[in-house]
């Protein structure tokens, strides 16, 4: 009997862990890839070393854990390199960052200016977002596999707020709308907390029998 409560316990506890869905924290567009897109070669020294900070205000609550984004890159390349930072404030990674040296991408068109366009996806990422609070996603020191540094972050018309920085020194907006990004967010799925408790109670009961109380 105890050896099934451990079980059960056990069980409960490891599912109710994974049993998260994952959602939309913020949506500030789809990839458009005709329009417009900004340098985010920066703050490592490039053609621009200009990186982009979009603030947007969170429509979901969740832990954040990954993003979609749309890059440019020369005709005949592909994005490999990026850099983001998750924060507080503009320009800030307080929340995450890391350094991707390899961006899973799927090709979303060709354009006129002489560029493919990617829609890149990035794993990784940590920190609480709560619903009507402001944050803001950074994006820099990007490449592509030919090494040019000219790659740029797709201009989707959301509604985040767009900055600009020239080799880490915020230079102010963007002049444009933001970007396109989709961050999501890790959400327990209705009845995981339920079983998150009935793991802590089986696992209690254990420890109750055990120490004979």
């Amino acid at each position: 009997m105890r050896l099934a409560l451990v079980i059960l316990a056990a069980l409960c506890l490891v599912f109710s862990v994974s049993a998260f869905a994952d959602t939309v924290l913020f949506d500030d567009g789809a990839t458009d890839g005709t329009y417009n897109g900004f340098f985010i070669d920066g703050p490592n020294p490039g053609p621009f070393s200009q990186s982009i900070s979009d603030g947007f205000v969170a429509t979901n609550s969740g832990v954040a854990t990954s993003f979609d984004f749309g890059i440019w890159v020369p005709t005949g390349t592909t994005p490999t390199t990026v850099s983001w930072w998750l924060g507080t404030s503009e320009f800030a990674g307080d929340l995450a960052s890391g350094t991707v040296p390899q961006i899973q991408y799927t090709f979303h068109n060709s354009n006129s200016y002489g560029y493919d366009v990617y829609v890149g996806h990035i794993d990784g990422l940590t920190g609480q977002i709560q619903a009507g609070q402001t944050y803001w996603l950074t994006l820099g020191n990007a490449n592509d596999s030919e090494f040019t540094q000219f790659d740029a972050w797709d201009v989707s018309g959301g509604p985040a707020t767009c900055l600009y920085a020239v080799g880490g020194v915020e230079q102010g907006g963007c002049g444009d709308a933001g970007e396109a990004f989709t961050l999501y967010g890790g959400v327990p799925e209705p009845g995981t907390l339920a079983m998150l408790g009935g793991g802590i109670l089986a696992a209690a009961g254990v420890v109750r029998r055990r120490l004979g109380v």
